[in-house]
């Protein structure tokens, strides 16, 4: 079998490898690993886009999985959230693929991880057909997977969708409905039982999961944007319109940064204008995003950043 996911998995590492060539003053590896990512988008675009959606997958006779011509299993979650992640698909195809995601995928509980289920077992598909339509891989919301859709969202630059999502999985919010998910309301779930299980809402296998360490990383590097560069703190806040801005200390190579984000023109994405210390940085990217360069000082404990967001950088 051939999997579509591990080629976008593939495309995101190929980039990691191109920045940290640079960064080391490597710049030929840095173009070979570029020609390589390009070489892969490429492939993945040209044979596993399904029109609305990139498929899952192909069988070793060719079949393919997560396709509209499938009966069942015609759309998977993580292809769409990782097409966007790995920068492989380009605006328009990552726009459709995201839109398809939310349209056929995602319930009052978080995102469903394929849709229509499998009804009965298939060995040529594995163990997901293993369990009940609704359950688990088989359609069930597996909570770890809907971050890296909070990712691609806030990649994308709508930060209202990167918060509804981010929401929608927070366990506390299901304290109006504790008969139905029957779980801690503290902690996540494995995963929740989807739209086409009976028991639909049921949270499952808690604690057992990697979800709050990828929550962790789409709240804070994502939405409020805060994330390391090998030698910056990079601030490049997704977040919903209706926020006027939020206050963080980010601790990063022996400082504390204290970063305030004032957001005047109520938007979800882009950097106006960066001060450190009061003073006023150029340090903003063709992507409208601040990048802080890491103190050469080693004895700068505590630094003062002001972000104001707008829809045109200040020169």
């Amino acid at each position: 079998p051939e999997s579509v996911l591990v080629g976008q998995l593939l495309c995101s590492t190929l980039l990691d490898l191109a920045e940290l060539a640079e960064y080391i003053d490597k710049p030929d590896d840095a173009t070979h690993f570029r020609e390589a990512y390009a070489s892969m988008a490429q492939r993945i675009n040209e044979t596993a886009w399904d029109g609305n959606w990139y498929i899952r997958a192909w069988q070793s006779d060719g079949t393919m999985v997560g396709s509209s011509l499938n009966e069942e299993g015609q759309i998977f979650l993580n292809t769409q959230s990782w097409a966007v992640i790995s920068r492989s698909a380009d605006r328009p195809r990552a726009t459709a693929c995201m839109r398809s995601a939310l349209e056929r995928l995602n319930t009052p509980h978080g995102l469903m991880l394929l849709a229509p289920p499998y009804r009965k077992y298939s060995a040529a598909i594995g163990g997901c057909t293993t369990y009940p339509p609704g359950a688990k891989e088989n359609g069930g919301v597996f909570i770890q997977t809907n971050p890296w859709a909070i990712i691609a969202a806030a990649m994308m630059g709508d930060g209202e969708l990167a918060w509804r999502l981010y929401d929608q999985i927070m366990p506390a919010n299901h304290l109006h409905d504790v008969n139905v998910f029957q779980a801690e309301p503290y902690v996540f779930c494995q995963n929740i039982l989807g739209t086409p299980h009976p028991l639909c809402g049921l949270g499952r296998n808690s604690w057992l999961t990697g979800t709050s360490a990828w929550a962790f990383v789409a709240a804070t590097q994502y939405i409020l944007g805060i994330r390391p560069g090998y030698d910056r703190l990079i601030i490049d806040p997704c977040i919903p319109p209706h926020w006027p801005g939020f206050k963080a200390v980010r601790h990063f190579r022996g400082t504390a940064y204290e970063i305030e984000v004032l957001n005047p023109e109520r938007i979800s994405h882009g950097v106006k204008s960066i001060k450190v210390d009061g003073q006023p940085v150029d340090h903003i990217a063709a992507a409208a995003c601040a990048a802080v360069a890491c103190s050469a000082d080693a004895h700068v404990r505590a630094r003062q950043v002001i972000i104001t967001m707008g829809s045109e950088v200040e020169q």
